[in-house]
């Protein structure tokens, strides 16, 4: 008799050790948020700019907004911060398609384009999980940024390049596909320092520019 209980336990343990190693090992498969990450990212881009033209005797300014698409590519690094947050770094460059033109004016006057131009970005974010595949976080960072100017007025033409340094702040949320791969979806707003525009080919004229940014991205982790 006591040998009948002896197997059955045995084989209650035997078979019962791999349900209780799967328990065991099922967090170790799931989505950590953490460690080095890989993403490509795009989606729509509305560049504003305001021109501000004083010669000492007229005084001109315009405001425009133009709508287009962004695209690039990011590296990062997450930590986890207790069971429930992240905190991280991250570097990124992107390109956009935004622009604003004009043509048809007079002649003697200016006809041209300001072009949005690449963008290199460095910053931190922290997130909390919500539930065990979404991340919601906060970010900030430094963005340089390029505007690009082309301008005519019948006669010479002009043009050139100004970098300008600004700050980010954004919010999104990442879903963790699985242990490795996710995607996202995220709202960037980005302020520039405003500048001289001698270097883009417009005299007596300072230019500012912003940046709204709804973007979608997907990326590894390894």
């Amino acid at each position: 008799m006591k040998t009948i209980l002896f197997a059955s336990a045995a084989l209650l343990v035997a078979t019962g050790a791999p349900a209780l190693a799967q328990q065991t090992a099922a967090p170790a498969d799931g989505p950590t948020f953490a460690g080095p990450r890989a993403e490509f990212f795009g989606g729509w881009d509305r560049v504003g700019t305001r021109t501000r033209f004083d010669d000492g005797t007229t005084r001109v300014t315009d405001r425009s907004h133009r709508n287009g698409a962004t695209a690039g590519a990011l590296l990062g690094y997450d930590m986890p911060v207790g069971d429930r947050f992240v905190v991280g770094a991250f570097g990124s460059y992107a390109i956009s398609t935004a622009k604003d033109c004009s043509y048809g004016a007079p002649a003697g006057e200016l006809n041209g384009c300001l072009k949005a131009g690449r963008e290199i970005e460095g910053g931190a974010r922290f997130g909390a999980k919500m539930g065990d595949k979404a991340l919601v976080y906060a970010k900030g960072a430094y963005v340089n940024g390029q505007l690009r100017g082309t301008f005519s007025d019948g006669v010479d033409y002009v043009s050139g390049h100004a970098n300008r340094d600004g700050w980010r702040a954004g919010a999104g949320v990442e879903y963790a596909v699985n242990r490795h791969a996710y995607v996202k979806a995220e709202y960037d707003y980005t302020r520039f320092k405003s500048f001289g525009a001698d270097e883009i080919g417009l005299a007596d004229t300072r230019v500012r520019f912003d940046r709204n940014q709804v973007l979608a991205g997907a990326g590894i982790r390894f």
